[in-house]
């Protein structure tokens, strides 16, 4: 007994060390440095709105291998036990047999090879809505990856904005005790001191919340360290202003599968309208009768191995209306298809238009931020040596900080701005993915 209890000691104390040891390795590969590449990766593996999509097309996809199935030969292995008195009859549409094998194939079905179409529209359907929704949550992992290392910036900017606004503070408090600054100044002082603060708690807040938004989209451990690696602008190259549209329309996953969902409506809705379309089935069929139902009193050649072969024609006449029905439901379905692919045309030439005009905003924005920032950087060296040479006031060194601080903020929010707007020109061509990963990821189109 107290053997038995030792073991049961010794495997929970091996069970705890490994559950440690397991937790341990966890938070230590959560620790390393993300890099953008390996944010997106994680988000394509885990984004919860992907992982639904992915699983929608799949359904998708096996119904149109279903319908497909319609069409491939067929096989049963069956049973009838039964009886029948008098007149040999069919018992479930089946005669009365020990076993039997049955064998069909579909040859011509018009109405079936329709509903094939049909389902392979609506998985083309679900195809391009997954490429859609991979394209998008590339999008969203570099957004969110850029806001994160733009809150840093802007923190950074906001501490030096305090830092500045203190210093002002306090020497005016110091004034104003020798009498040389009046309480209006002083108020005025704090005043600036309390929004500085405010801007340092907004940004903390901003990027708390933005990093946690990014730990969800990974699925990175709540708990765990989030420390990004690497400036996410040098990801996204700059672009042409030329051939953007003609380079969208090609790669636009969307565009490709409403171009294939039209082309394979058009064949169903053509199905549909054949009318008098014969459906040719052949059917193969053996069976092993039982003698106790006195086959042999009505029929002179009977034997017990049954056999039959043959192939089924049947041209509708009158259906009561379904087929009218199927045709007009298949046009409509062909009509809805050309005229949403039409739209995504409008919309993405307005979207690529769109685009290629805030990326050049957003690059001159840019650029005039950068060189407001060199100013201000000139001239805090400038100011920080006349006042080393006793030429200027301390006072003036502070409010250039805080003017460099501004420009810092600017410079940030213009560079995310410029990075918002390149990342979607490049997600309209089709590139981003291979500019963040080096390849297509792995749910893009086939």
């Amino acid at each position: 007994m107290n053997e038995v209890r030792s073991r049961i000691v010794v495997g929970i104390l091996v069970g705890i060390i490994l559950a440690s040891a397991r937790s341990a390795l966890g938070q230590a590969e959560a620790s390393d440095p993300v890099t953008l590449s390996r944010a997106v990766q994680l988000a394509l593996e885990k984004a919860p709105q992907l992982a639904a999509v992915r699983a929608e097309q799949e359904g998708e996809s096996a119904s149109a291998q279903i319908a497909r199935d319609a069409f491939h030969p067929s096989a049963w292995l069956t049973s009838t036990p039964g009886y029948t008195y008098g007149m040999p009859s069919t018992v479930v549409g089946r005669v009365p047999a020990v076993a039997g094998v049955e064998i069909r194939q579909a040859i011509y079905d018009p109405l079936r090879r329709s509903e094939v179409y049909q389902a392979e529209a609506r998985a083309q359907e679900g195809e391009g809505a997954l490429a859609r929704s991979c394209r998008e949550t590339v999008e969203k992992a570099l957004a969110v990856y850029a806001r994160c290392w733009m809150d840093q910036a802007l923190a950074e900017a906001a501490r030096r904005r305090v830092d500045a606004t203190e210093a002002i503070r306090k020497r005016l408090e110091a004034l104003a005790g020798e009498g040389r600054r009046t309480e209006l100044d002083v108020e005025r002082s704090r005043l600036q001191s309390a929004r500085a603060r405010q801007k340092l708690l907004n940004a903390q807040s901003d990027s708390d919340l933005d990093v946690l938004e990014l730990k969800r989209l990974i699925g990175w451990p709540g708990s765990a360290p989030l420390v990004l690696a690497g400036d996410p602008g040098t990801a996204v190259p700059e672009l042409p202003s030329s051939e953007n549209l003609a380079a969208a329309r090609a790669a636009d996953p969307e565009l490709k599968s409403l171009s294939r969902e039209v082309e394979l409506l058009g064949r169903s809705a053509r199905l549909e309208r054949q009318r008098f379309a014969p459906v040719i089935e052949a059917s193969a069929q053996y069976q092993r009768l039982a003698k106790f139902n006195d086959y042999d009193k009505y029929f002179l050649a009977f034997t017990p191995d049954s056999v039959a072969v043959g192939v089924s024609v049947v041209i509708p006449l009158w259906t009561g209306g379904r087929y009218a029905g199927g045709a007009r439901r298949a046009r409509a379905r062909l009509d809805h298809a050309e005229s949403l692919r039409a739209a995504r045309e409008s919309d993405l030439e307005l979207a690529v238009r769109r685009a290629e005009a805030d990326v050049a905003r957003t690059t001159a924005q840019m650029s005039l931020s950068r060189r407001s920032q060199g100013i201000e950087v000139e001239a805090l060296s400038a100011l920080q040596l006349l006042v080393r040479e006793g030429r200027s006031e301390l006072s003036d060194l502070d409010e250039r900080q805080m003017a460099l601080a501004d420009a810092d903020e600017e410079t940030a929010r213009a560079g995310m701005d410029s990075l918002r707007e390149r990342a979607r020109l490049l997600a309209l061509r089709g590139e981003l993915s291979r500019a963040v990963l080096g390849a297509d990821p792995p749910c893009a189109p086939r």
